[in-house]
């Protein structure tokens, strides 16, 4: 069984230097105090993950410097794939970035290990100015830990051309899981022989399985954070929904996707449908394909279900200078700062109101069903070490949709040692 202490040991962080702040040093001051003026001098340190992103960061950076040109921000950016192990090494020696990103997977980690500044006095921050599911997700015992950047949902992205070519109108609306199924078969059994798919398949989870587990009335893990979904009736459904159109050959099986990902089947017009965030307009705006390309909203099962994701601006609990690291903050989360970044088409803002910017940044695609979903969409689930389970999600989502005919049992066994996992957090 995966624990916390193991799990962690792993990742390079012992408990104990965690609870302490850091081994070897003084206890850390939690007060935040207040922000520099804009007439005192600073440095600070700013991590991102996102080079993609970088060019917006700067411009966000060369704005904060208009008003306060004394205080310098070094921006560093590590791939996404090692940008976590890379903040845990950082944690773990206490030399944390003044200001970094982190998402909601990793946020309990290091919000209930004292790694990060409570943000309850920082001065400039209203959590009403951001989507409530999303302030939810960086909201650790009451207090917020972290600034909402950005937010992302989901929609069907569709190929219009593809579509028509099989007969299929394209979705104006929410289509149900049958008219999903009905249009992927529709182009599956018209254009299987140029090997193109109604559906593309694949285990994601965040834009895939997630929606269709609550959708079905399911849930990932509890309010509690105590027990799995994985192996309810409504968790079997979605599940058997999914493995359904694999076994009757409108979708590609596992292993075919495990070496045809859903997103370049679709990107090079090998798919019609495709269930995804609206992170995919940046690559999907230069797809070979791209004039083909529309979005509509998510499908629905039984219920209607969307999940909402976004990245958060955390401060380091031993920030050397708090001061200068909170007026940065307090300007990242501002609305100067989000239509900047919307405006350079990086990410879907999350200060509410400034969305325009981003949507008109991509005209091509009509963006705002994923604004208009975050209204209702669910916030992201997670416990105090998401990553664990992520990691048996990794392994047995494939088991779960391989066909060989024991569904139920690896759902059974993804939601047992979840469990274990869940139980080792408390």
């Amino acid at each position: 069984m995966i624990t916390r202490r193991s799990l962690l040991g792993a990742a390079g962080l012992a408990g104990t230097a965690l609870a302490s702040g850091c081994a070897g040093t003084p206890e850390v001051d939690r007060t935040l105090g207040r922000p520099a003026g804009r007439g005192d001098s600073g440095a600070i340190t700013f991590q991102i993950w996102d080079k993609a992103q970088e060019p917006a960061m700067q411009q966000i950076i060369d704005a904060f410097h208009e008003h306060y040109p004394n205080i310098s921000v070094t921006m560093s950016s590590a791939a996404f794939a090692s940008y976590f192990e890379r903040l845990r090494i950082q944690a773990t020696g206490g030399d944390l970035p003044d200001v970094f990103w982190i998402n909601g997977p990793n946020f309990e980690l290091y919000a209930s290990y004292g790694m990060l500044q409570d943000l309850s006095e920082l001065e400039g921050f209203d959590p009403a100015n951001y989507p409530s599911n999303l302030t939810e997700l960086y909201t650790h015992q009451g207090a917020p830990y972290a600034v909402p950047k950005d937010f992302d949902t989901i929609a069907l992205w569709y190929n219009r051309d593809l579509l028509h070519r099989a007969g299929i109108d394209e979705p104006t609306d929410s289509w149900s899981w049958q008219e999903y199924r009905d249009a992927s078969e529709a182009v599956s059994r018209a254009l299987g022989d140029e090997q193109i798919w109604g559906n593309p398949g694949g285990v994601a989870n965040q834009a895939y399985i997630y929606p269709l587990i609550m959708q079905a009335g399911g849930f990932i893990v509890d309010e509690d954070m105590t027990v799995s979904g994985y192996d309810s009736p409504e968790a079997i459904d979605a599940f058997s929904f999914l493995d359904g159109m694999i076994r009757d050959g409108i979708a590609p099986g596992v292993r075919y996707t495990a070496e045809n990902s859903p997103k370049d089947l679709f990107n090079s017009g090998r798919a019609a449908l495709y269930q995804s965030g609206n992170w995919e307009a940046a690559l999907l705006q230069n797809s070979p394909v791209r004039e083909h390309l529309g979005v509509a909203p998510l499908i629905h099962g039984p219920e209607e279900a969307n999940v909402i994701h976004g990245i958060g601006y955390a401060m380091s609990a031993r920030s050397p200078d708090k001061p200068a690291a909170s007026a940065f903050l307090s300007f990242l989360g501002s609305e100067e700062a989000n239509r900047i970044q919307g405006a350079a088409g990086a990410a879907n803002p999350a200060f509410v109101g400034t969305n325009d910017t981003y949507i008109e940044a991509l005209p091509e695609f009509s963006l705002d069903v994923f604004v208009d979903a975050a209204e209702t969409a669910r916030t992201y689930p997670a416990s105090q070490n998401t990553s664990a389970w992520l990691q048996l999600e990794e392994l047995l989502f494939p088991k779960i949709l391989s066909g060989d005919g024991q569904l139920e049992k690896h759902a059974h066994e993804l939601a047992t040692r979840m469990n274990g996992v869940l139980a080792d957090e408390s």
